[in-house]
């Protein structure tokens, strides 16, 4: 038989769990309420940001249409592959043959690793990592043109940096010959071989939006994807405007006799080599 304070006992225990229970939806309701206004308001607060970013690079650099002209076009088809080979033959670089020897030259500094990361003004569009490697002269000439492209979208208006695609580096002889196989556009001989030249893609860019300053840890991770996925959506969306920056660039930097680029528009890139020049003149031995 049960003693008289065991009902008691137990409605007083059921009674504290269902309290409990119900203190503990209604903080776990007012967590979602609390972090799903701020992450919303973040959001909205950093999308308008994106927008005015936006209309800065719109209302501040011209589409390439508007740009571009026939004597402009000419200046980057006026050193063609002649001029290309015999600066890459005078560098002092013997063409690289099979990819077996990369490493070795990377170790002997006749080639530079290129890195990609948060801090590169470039990044590379579908090259094979062994690939990613320049002479030293070729990476500092790199540097100079990724910064003076920074230089010129910066003196129209201060917006983000904007990161230019590279769709090839070296390409050893034998890779040449495999690409010669399925691209009739492919020369059987190419400056890439020697390391001192590289493609930039022109059809491709990567907006470095701010970091947002978020409220919460989750507001910190949606916003982050966001950062990322418009950088990119921009780049696409804005690449009427930087391509007028990067021919702008191109032009200012052959013309200063850093380097020769070639306008190749079915593979929709520059092809860009580095010459000797006073910027780069403490990589010029190989």
């Amino acid at each position: 038989m049960e003693s008289p304070n065991t009902v008691p006992l137990r409605g007083r225990i059921l009674f504290w769990i269902l309290a409990g229970a119900m203190l503990s939806a209604v903080s776990a309701a007012l967590c979602y309420r609390y972090y799903f206004t701020t992450t919303v308001g973040d959001v909205t607060a950093y999308l308008e940001n994106i927008h005015a970013i936006e209309r800065g690079y719109i209302e501040n650099i011209p589409l390439y249409d508007d740009y571009n002209t026939p004597m402009r076009e000419m200046k980057l088809r006026t050193y063609l592959f002649p001029a290309h080979i015999d600066v890459a033959i005078k560098s002092g670089m013997k063409p690289v043959s099979l990819d077996d020897s990369i490493q070795e030259l990377v170790s002997a500094k006749k080639l530079v690793q290129l890195k990609s990361g948060e801090d590169r003004l470039y990044y590379f569009y579908n090259v094979r990592n062994r690939y990613r490697v320049l002479t030293p002269r070729a990476a500092c000439g790199l540097t100079v043109l990724t910064e003076r492209f920074q230089q010129n979208i910066a003196t129209r208006m201060k917006l983000p940096p904007v990161k230019i695609a590279l769709s090839s580096l070296l390409r050893p002889a034998a890779y040449q010959s495999g690409l010669r196989a399925v691209n009739a556009n492919a020369t059987e001989v190419t400056t890439h071989s020697y390391g001192v030249s590289f493609d930039i893609y022109f059809d491709d860019y990567f907006v470095s939006l701010p970091r947002p300053t978020p409220s919460s840890g989750i507001s910190s991770s949606v916003m982050e994807m966001i950062r990322t996925k418009f950088g990119f959506l921009l780049g696409d969306a804005l690449r009427g405007q930087f391509r007028s920056v990067l021919m702008e660039t191109l032009i200012q930097l052959q013309d200063e006799g850093v380097l020769f680029a070639i306008l190749e528009k079915n593979q929709h890139c520059y092809h860009v080599t580095i010459l000797p020049n006073s910027r780069c003149a403490k990589h010029e031995r190989i």
